[in-house]
């Protein structure tokens, strides 16, 4: 009789965990959010709010908060927003959850197949690709792709130094770099086959190379911008104040036309130099004011010749001014759109006369 009644209750139990977790539909799957969670890093008390949040915006699946991008879109603004109100939660309590969520965001976006799609020969270039092209005597210079054909890669003929037009490159061993978009710079080496100065567009054909290095991998999201901004040079003086670095008082102004949580592209004028430290001072909206340091690790040309852009890589940046960063680039509050909106509407249309 007790055997009996071992095995009936053996058999309930079993039933109501098959009930609970695989009967019903409309049950929500906390095993597996759960699982998922721990693996990302969250707390229980954190995957709990998760899981109301999931509910609240009726996810089909809810464990896909972990990893589609769309899925957290739909639902970071709504969660921040209840974390920010929060009374309970400390200032370092609410930056610590969000900061779990932008990485989640980070990582589910470097998951998607457009960021895995590496290349490994040459054949894959599209025309119009920018190349640096660099050579032991001749120094560095700046290619476009023309052409990708069967035999060779045809390129326009290296310029951006003095005398470009009259150097000889048939025969010469040079090597490449270029960055491919949402992927990462490449490098590799290869031989010019021959050089087509004296038409009106001077080309050359370069052997194909199936040894590409993939030398410099995608980090953070850039987006498009053109944000006013305020920039300081910094200075050091090793011998009044042991090398201490001290900002300058005068102010100069660029723009910020690319920006990410790590760096940004600014154009301005040509006095700044390679490896020099800048103070950076901007707005990303009215309300939300960036200030950090960065260091220029890239110069390269514009149109204009009084203009330079400058690839900059903050070296110092706040906690909550990188989150605003993060949340301005994946757009989580729609600010980019308010921003365009809101300049349309400035635009004065003239008065007819």
């Amino acid at each position: 009789m007790r055997t009996i009644i071992i095995i009936v209750a053996v058999v309930v139990i079993i039933s109501i965990v098959v009930w609970r977790f695989r009967g019903r539909k409309d049950k929500f799957p906390w095993y597996e959010f759960f699982s998922r969670g721990r693996k990302e890093g969250f707390s229980l008390k954190e995957i709990r709010f998760l899981k109301k949040i999931a509910i609240s915006n009726k996810l089909q699946k809810p464990q896909s908060i972990f990893w589609s991008t769309r899925q957290l879109d739909r639902c970071l603004r709504p969660a921040i927003r209840q974390i920010n109100a929060d009374e309970k939660l400390t200032k370092e309590g609410k930056l610590e959850i969000i900061n779990k969520l932008l990485e989640l965001r980070k990582k589910a976006e470097f998951n998607l197949p457009k960021y895995q799609k590496r290349i490994r020969d040459t054949n894959a270039l599209l025309a119009r690709q920018k190349l640096v092209i660099r050579d032991a005597t001749y120094g560095t210079f700046a290619s476009w792709v023309v052409e990708v054909n069967r035999r060779y890669l045809v390129v326009t003929q290296p310029s951006g130094q003095t005398g470009w037009q009259a150097l000889k490159w048939t025969g010469r061993k040079i090597n490449i770099y270029f960055w491919r978009i949402d992927d990462a710079g490449y490098s590799f080496e290869t031989k010019v086959q021959q050089q087509i100065s004296h038409e009106e567009y001077p080309l050359m054909y370069l052997n194909h190379s199936t040894k590409l290095k993939r030398v410099q991998k995608r980090q953070s999201i850039r987006v498009a911008t053109n944000i006013r901004a305020y920039f300081y040079p910094i200075a050091f003086s090793s011998s009044e104040r042991k090398g201490k670095p001290f900002i300058s008082k005068k102010k100069h102004v660029g723009k910020i036309i690319d920006l990410s949580e790590t760096g940004c592209a600014m154009i301005a004028g040509r006095g700044l130099k390679m490896n020099a430290r800048i103070k950076i001072d901007f707005f990303l909206t009215e309300g939300k004011r960036i200030v950090t340091l960065g260091n220029i690790v890239n110069i390269s040309s514009t149109k204009d010749e009084r203009v330079k852009k400058y690839h900059i890589m903050f070296q110092k940046i706040g906690p909550f001014s990188k989150n605003n960063v993060l949340l301005y680039v994946y757009n989580i509050f729609g600010e980019r759109e308010e921003l365009k909106e809101k300049k349309k509407k400035v635009q004065v249309t003239p008065v007819k006369k």
